[in-house]
């Protein structure tokens, strides 16, 4: 007799929502107790438990959360069996309230849409699990330039068969949930025949060659003088009419600079400076005809997200590619990103390319790398497009090519990383949060020491790398374990992980008077804060706090209150 599962009906609940919570039990039970604890960060706020009499496979806890403030607040469950009085299994999940998905924008995917995927329920159902509450459809269109097909069964640009219905039917299962359903529009891809008749509307290299890709897909000038401007605007609008809530904005990362022909007259176009136009106008038309719409960019490796994140979009979206191959580098494009847009979320796309089927790398060296970076994405602030369609992962910017995950264990890994982001994510993710981790730590800087281990601020190989943030009432410090990796590219296989590490002694100095100090981590103990003890300490600069953090595995998440 055990708990075979537990998680939210929804992945995200808005205020004022009734929060419901499922638990599937491996069999009836004819006798015994359930317990269901809610948690924010360390302390049960409340609890609910009732008597069970030949209870069927599954329970439902129903509650309210009142008196919220703030956009977003991520609490932890914890529901437990008893039999004869005594505790037998234990499981937990996490669930957030949201002002809106933007806020902890848990980015996934859809690639499938055959006839086959009508009313297929447990995509989205293991996706919900997950906590991701804005969904990708990729490739759901009929033609890059035309995008809502004419008849239910069609043939996509890659000679996929797909179905209308079953877009609209995973539309409506996401929406079930409390996911956001963004349909992706490439800005400026037309197909050949469109182009042979608009040629005038393409973007030319400087020896007058139109800037493509071979017979598959050309590029349109997208600035507002050109009449695809509006063109593909009109398509966006049209996808949302469908029913999706928005719309993925892609481009390909080139050309940045082209010439265009607009109205018969040559003119060099900087993209930079037209996508956050496109961007702007495409939100004024679609909620000028009365419809909300969300607008998610691509930054193709972070250009032009200099220009493009302070336009309309709702989150700042990055697809990562070389030269940003270090761990260090997914901090910096994080971190880079905020500065241009302190009040949106980040989102990596960061394809794990171990995955790839061709490369025949063994799997548990691809959940290894899979770990580390998304552990490194998290603990920066940042959000990973990872998880999606029938329990796979992401490992091409061709998403039909997606790894379904079957290990079991590593599926446990990746619930657990996602449930500790949503339990702890205004420790993660609030807009308060100040990064100092380059002023507090390492060099001349004394403020808090690492003892026990070969500690950098920076994501160094053969090292722990220290993170040190603070917002009104925390201090913040997220350890990463890479003391045994020698090559610290984000996307190449692992071996394995580092060994795990026992009693780093970590002191602070700080002039506030602190409650408590609490270390929590998605590698162990179910995410549960656990209280450290702590003392003070005199030293040169004045009385410092300190404490032993008992182990670290991949992440530890320590949280001093004051």
């Amino acid at each position: 007799m055990k708990i075979i599962d537990v998680y939210p009906l929804k992945s995200q609940f808005m205020k004022r929502d009734k929060i419901q919570i499922v638990v599937e039990l491996e069999e009836h039970i004819l006798e015994g107790r359930i317990k269901c604890k809610v948690y924010k960060f360390h302390e049960v706020i409340l609890t609910l438990e009732e008597n069970i009499e030949n209870l069927t496979n599954k329970v439902l806890f129903e509650f309210d959360i009142d008196g919220q403030e703030g956009i977003m607040s991520g609490f932890g469950i914890e529901i437990e069996l008893y039999k004869n009085g005594k505790m037998i299994y234990s499981k937990s999940t996490a669930f957030d309230i949201l002002d809106s998905f933007k806020y902890a924008p848990r980015y996934g995917f859809l690639a499938d849409f055959s006839a086959n995927d009508l009313e297929d329920k447990e995509d989205l159902k293991e996706m919900n699990k997950y906590h991701l509450n804005v969904v990708q459809y990729y490739d759901w269109m009929y033609r890059h330039h035309d995008l809502i097909p004419k008849t239910d069964i069609f043939i996509d640009p890659l000679n996929r068969e797909l179905s209308l219905l079953a877009v609209k039917d995973k539309i409506n299962i996401a929406h079930k949930y409390g996911m956001k359903a963004i349909g992706y529009g490439a800005v400026y891809a037309a197909a050949p025949d469109f182009y042979k008749e608009n040629q005038e509307l393409a973007l030319y290299k400087n020896n007058d060659e139109v800037f493509g890709f071979a017979d598959f897909l050309y590029i349109m000038d997208i600035a507002r003088e050109s009449i695809w401007h509006n063109h593909i605007i009109n398509e966006f609008y049209k996808a949302v009419k469908l029913g999706f809530d928005g719309i993925h904005m892609d481009q390909y990362g080139y050309p940045k600079e082209a010439v265009s022909n607009a109205n018969g007259e040559k003119k060099v176009r900087y993209l930079r400076e037209d996508f956050p136009i496109l961007i702007d106008d495409t939100r004024e038309y679609i909620e000028g005809k009365g419809e909300e719409v969300s607008l998610i960019f691509n930054a193709v490796n972070n250009w032009p997200v200099e220009t493009v994140a302070n336009s309309k979009e709702d989150a700042v979206y990055i697809e990562v590619w070389p030269p940003n191959d270090t761990y260090q580098d997914l901090y910096n494009l994080i971190t880079n990103a905020k500065k241009y847009a302190p009040k949106k979320q980040v989102i990596l796309a960061a394809y794990m390319k171990p995955f790839l089927e061709e490369l025949n790398i063994p799997k548990d060296q691809a959940e290894n790398s899979t770990l580390l970076t998304m552990a490194t994405i998290f603990a920066a602030g940042g959000f990973h497009l990872l998880l999606g369609e029938k329990n796979g992962v992401l490992c091409d910017p061709y998403y039909p090519k997606y790894r379904t995950m079957e290990n079991e264990d590593f599926k446990n890994k990746l619930r657990s990383y996602y449930d500790f982001i949503v339990k702890y994510e205004e420790l993660l993710y609030d807009f308060d949060i100040v990064d100092t981790t380059m002023v507090n730590t390492g060099g001349i800087n004394g403020e808090y020491t690492f003892n026990g281990v070969e500690a950098s601020p920076k994501a160094e190989a053969e090292s722990v790398w220290t993170l040190i943030k603070e917002k009104p009432g925390y201090k913040i410090i997220n350890l990463i374990n890479y003391a045994e990796m020698k090559d610290m590219n984000w996307n190449v296989p692992k071996e394995k992980l580092s060994s795990e590490i026992n009693d780093i002694e970590v002191s602070v100095l700080t002039c506030n008077k602190v409650k408590a100090v609490y270390a929590a981590s998605p590698d162990f103990e179910e995410g549960k804060a656990l209280k450290l003890d702590f003392k003070y300490v005199d030293s040169d600069q004045g009385r410092k706090i300190k404490f032993i953090v008992s182990k670290l595995k991949i992440w530890d998440l320590v949280y001093i209150v004051y």
